[in-house]
This record gives structure tokens, C-alpha cells and sequence, in this order.
């Protein structure tokens, strides 16, 4: 028996080449980083149920409120365009308001000089569309507001502050070109602190940015830094919320990247304050769980028995765990230490709301505007939009800017009709399309 375990782990390891080539050349959620407690160890996600990675067990939905409500801070990852994700925020959000918690909600989508514009919409001072317009949200942050609205409509609902934590972007982009050095001693006195001597907080980067520090070690070290400013911004910001509201729970709504491993914010809030902290991340499960290699090495050597005379059968271990069989509860496999808690939710076929893959010039142009860039393998690219095309109307309409443009795109459907009439080399094109899927990024 033994020599026959062996040789199934001795098939697993020269096989481990194809192996890994089936998997993501680049996994930010199985790296041996954070928590030296954690950090060795994987944990099973199962759909639908959350794990409390600390005690390494499954916890119900009731006991991760409660948990959650004895914080100061609670940071809530997302992908900014999955809508799972902002159903879990909402449903903790309302979880804690529920057991009786003060809640204020700190946003990773605003900055502090747009307090007062939040606090305004939130107490009803000014509707929805003026808050949209007089923050800035289509220009600053524009990922589809309809992600977020029932967060808003419900801290509106229920008077809880919010605020921004985030640092004016045109900081972060200054740095991402040229570096902590192009800024001026007026602006660096201007922004928090910049840590980038996390070493296990840059190899996260790198493994999130697929190795670019290897081909652009110049351009991934200014982007390092603008990411650690937003982390140091964000950290700060979060704590400057809980020192304001010493009573409330302050829920921090902000990219997964900057919650992972409580390296980025998680890292600023430990080392610049004594305020209590947890992180939850989603894990996108599948629906079906893909056969590992060691099943079906398993199943292999099964096949190999079952043609064998019964004499000199070697049995292999029974697939029956000590508490009973094996579970096939759909689930995804990542390190312990990813984050404090572990929610897993179906992963999502398609974003909810579509995206075209362009980004506009600012200024109107031949009156439109320019399109500047087009992504590959997007709607936009799929259905004939060219760099350099001038954006006259769509579906009809003009626009007297780039937000209200933005704003038009964000409130269309999948199975929508659009016609986009442009301006290509002096000739006046139309370009009609419905909105669909096709795309393999879409």
C-alpha cells in the first residue's frame, strides 16, 4: 500500500507542470502572504457559506454580524463590477443596523472634499441626480452607479453618514506617470504617507499586475506607489471616520485589491491606530467543481484494480472521510490568510450591466467626442468603434459633455438596441448594434 501511495505522489509531482498550466498563470488568492498563522494553510469555500479563516471554520450569517459589530472597522472587498458583491456589502451593512449598531459607511468612489455633497444627499438636502452631477461620479469613478445605488438609497433611507476616503485621483495619477518624485513639496504635503516596504505587499502587486515589475520594472514602481497611496489614503480615511463617530462601526467599501490579505488598507489601520479591524472577501465560487489530478489519479488506479484478479487486489483508501463522504458542495479553494472572512457566492457568468470597453477625449471635438482608446475583445471593438471616431449622438441624443455621455451608457441593458452616430475620416457613420454577450469579456 505504501509503495503504491508513493508512486501516486511521485505521478502528482512530475504531472505538476500540467497541472499548473490549467490554472491562472497569475493566482493573487493562493499566495503564502499575510498572516504568518495563515498564510500556509488553504481552506475550502463553499457556495453560499462563509468561513471565519482565523478559527478555520464556517460561521452562519447571524454570528458574522455579531462579530462584525464589536469593530471599530469592518472593510468590505468587491469587484467593483459584479453585483454579488454589493449584495454582500448591503446585506451586512443592513445586518448591523439591524442588531442595533451605528453605522457610517466610508467609499473608496469619493474623497473627503465631497463630504458635504454626500451628507447633503443624505439628508435629503439634494436629489439624486444633483448629487451625481456636483460629485462628479460619472468622471471620477465610473463603474455603473446602478452597482451601488441600493447601497445609497438605503444609507439615505436610514441617515447613515457617509463619507470619502479615497485621494483625488489627479494625486494618484501624477505618481503613476512620474513617479513620488514628479510631485511638488506642496503636494507632497498634501498626501498621507506612502509605505512601499511591504515586501509581501508588493509581490501581491506584482502577482496582480502579472509580472510587470519583469518587463516594466520602471512603470510598475510608479504604479506600486500610486497604488500604496490609495491604500494609505483609504487607511487613513478610515480611520478618521472612526475617530469622528467613536460609537459606529464604520464600513469601508473598497476594491478587493486594497482589502486582501490585510496588506494594503488592513496594514495602514494596524500600524497607524489601536482601532479593531476585520476584512471579508468574496470568493467567486463555480457552480460544478472541476476534478482535481489527484482524483482522477484516483480514479485511474480504481479502473487499473477493477481488472485485476481478485487475488493480489490492492485496495485504495476509501474515498469516505472519518465524519462520512466526501462533500461536492461546489467550492473554491484559496489561502487562509486572504482575508479574515471568506464569503463564497456564485460566481457571475456576465457583469449585470454592460460595458462598452471605450474611453472618451474630454474635450468636444467636430462637435462630439473623440474616442481615445478602445480595449480589445470588448462591445465596443466587436461592433466596429475605432480609436479616433467622433461620437456625435447615440440613440439620437446629443450630449453637452462626457458625463452626461457616460451616464447614457451606464443605464443601458443587455438586449438593448443602441445606435452610436459617429464621425470617421469626414464620412458620418452609423453604427447600430444590440447589446449582447457575444464578447468573450462581456
Amino acid at each position: 500500500m505504501r509503495r503504491l501511495m508513493i508512486s501516486v505522489f511521485i505521478l502528482l509531482i512530475a504531472g505538476s507542470a500540467s497541472l499548473f498550466a490549467q490554472e491562472e498563470e497569475f493566482n493573487s488568492d493562493r499566495l503564502p502572504i499575510g498572516d504568518p498563522e495563515r498564510k500556509f494553510d488553504f481552506c475550502a469555500v463553499k457556495l453560499n457559506r462563509i468561513v471565519d479563516t482565523q478559527r478555520n471554520s464556517e460561521i452562519a450569517e447571524d454570528q458574522l454580524i455579531s462579530e462584525l459589530a464589536t469593530l471599530r472597522i469592518v472593510m468590505l472587498g468587491e469587484t467593483h463590477t459584479i453585483d454579488q458583491h454589493h449584495q454582500m456589502q448591503l446585506k451586512v451593512i443592513r445586518g448591523l443596523v439591524e442588531q442595533g449598531a451605528k453605522v457610517c459607511l466610508a467609499l473608496e468612489m469619493f474623497n473627503p472634499n465631497q463630504d458635504k455633497l454626500l451628507n447633503d444627499y443624505i439628508t435629503q438636502k439634494i436629489d439624486e441626480q444633483t448629487f451625481l452631477d456636483d460629485s462628479g461620479y460619472y468622471d471620477t469613478w465610473g463603474h455603473n452607479y446602478r452597482y451601488y445605488k441600493p447601497i445609497f438609497d438605503y444609507a439615505r433611507d436610514n441617515q447613515l453618514p457617509m463619507y470619502g476616503v479615497n485621494i483625488d485621483r489627479e494625486y494618484a495619477s501624477k505618481i503613476g506617470r512620474g513617479g513620488v518624485a514628479s510631485l511638488s513639496e506642496e503636494e507632497r504635503m498634501a498626501i498621507p504617507a506612502i509605505d512601499t516596504s511591504n515586501v509581501e505587499h508588493r509581490f501581491y502587486i506584482k502577482v496582480a499586475m502579472e509580472g510587470m515589475d519583469a518587463t516594466s520594472p520602471d512603470l510598475f514602481k510608479k504604479i506600486y506607489a500610486a497604488q500604496s497611496l490609495w491604500d494609505a489614503a483609504m487607511g487613513d480615511g478610515a480611520i478618521r471616520v472612526a475617530e469622528t463617530h467613536p460609537n459606529a462601526v464604520v464600513v469601508l467599501l473598497a476594491g478587493s485589491g486594497h482589502v486582501a490579505y490585510n496588506l494594503g488598507i488592513g496594514k495602514i489601520i494596524e500600524t497607524r491606530s489601536e482601532l479593531p479591524f476585520a476584512s471579508l472577501v468574496v470568493v467567486d465560487v463555480p457552480d460544478t467543481v472541476e476534478e482535481s489530478l489527484m482524483m482522477k489519479v484516483k480514479k485511474s488506479i480504481k479502473d487499473e484494480e477493477k481488472d485485476k484478479p481478485d487475488e493480489g487486489k490492492r485496495k485504495m483508501p476509501s474515498m469516505k472521510m472519518a465524519h462520512g463522504a466526501m462533500d461536492t458542495t461546489p467550492h473554491k479553494i484559496v489561502i487562509r490568510s486572504l482575508a479574515d472572512y471568506l464569503w463564497g457566492l456564485p460566481a457571475e457568468e456576465r457583469e449585470k450591466y454592460p460595458s462598452f470597453g471605450f474611453s472618451l477625449e474630454e474635450e468636444p471635438e467636430d462637435g462630439g467626442f473623440v474616442i481615445k482608446r478602445v480595449i480589445p475583445g470588448t462591445l465596443a471593438e466587436e461592433n466596429g468603434l475605432k480609436k479616433g471616431d467622433v461620437i456625435l449622438t447615440i440613440d439620437g441624443a446629443t450630449f453637452k459633455n462626457v458625463t452626461k455621455l457616460k451616464q447614457h451608457l451606464h443605464f443601458k441593458n443587455w438586449d438593448d438596441d443602441i445606435i452610436f452616430n459617429i464621425l470617421r475620416e469626414e464620412e458620418n457613420l452609423n453604427i447600430t448594434f444590440t447589446i449582447s454577450n457575444n464578447s468573450k469579456n462581456n
